[in-house]
């Protein structure tokens, strides 16, 4: 597969931000109603704790509730403003992702336009939650992998690990992605990284990182 170029096309560019925008602007029309969730109190609280860890969830989550609490305040609005951010992102991801894959301008609006028809994905980003963050740091290791392959650019690994270690200080499933991982380098021409440092100076960085927290 040819490398794709590091610029993007302008229609293709127009059309994700517009989708990304159009995902932003929908959470947001939420964002207001319905009240608080209880698990949403449950990581409010947590914040006025901070530590590594909880008996059932990494900190990442209430860290963004501390920052939310000593600027904006945690008011509806607020709190669901991060899960709508985090929802554009990821819209902008699918693009990346499907560009990575050989899509043009129709591929990537269509990709975009699939991911916004997935209504699992709405309730995730509506909520004040770990799962806010899921998507967006499974899709972003995706997205580098489909770079690094591409590239041959191994020192993209160490970006891997960056996102691979806070994935792991916002939920542990992200573990998930890094085993399936390993197995399919094991079974695809891609395994040479396994003899090369990048690779493992990446997942060096992504322990150090969830360290305190398995401490």
């Amino acid at each position: 597969m040819p490398e794709p170029s590091t610029q993007w096309p302008r229609r293709a560019l127009a059309v994700v931000l517009a989708i990304a925008a159009l995902r932003f602007a929908i959470l947001m029309l939420g964002a207001n109603r319905y009240g608080y969730f209880g698990d949403e109190l449950y990581f409010l609280a947590a914040a006025d704790h901070l530590d590594w860890g909880y008996v059932d969830f990494p900190p990442l989550i209430a860290l963004v509730g501390w920052l939310l609490r000593h600027s904006t305040g945690v008011s509806l609005i607020a709190i669901h403003t991060v899960g709508a951010l985090a929802g554009a992102a990821t819209v902008f991801l699918t693009g990346m992702i499907a560009r990575e894959l050989g899509a043009g301008v129709y591929g990537i609006a269509l990709a975009c336009t699939g991911f916004m028809a997935a209504a699992a994905f709405w309730v995730m980003q509506h909520l004040f939650s770990m799962n806010m963050f899921e998507p967006l740091l499974w899709m972003a290791l995706a997205c580098i992998v489909l770079r690094l392959i591409n590239t041959g650019n191994q020192r993209l690994w160490l970006w891997f690990g960056v996102i691979a270690g806070i994935g792991m200080e916002n939920k542990y499933s992200i573990a998930i992605f890094g085993f399936a991982l390993v197995v399919a380098l094991l079974f695809t021409p891609q395994r040479r990284a396994l003899a090369q440092r990048w690779i493992w100076i990446g997942g060096a960085i992504a322990l150090a990182i969830w360290l305190p927290n398995a401490i």
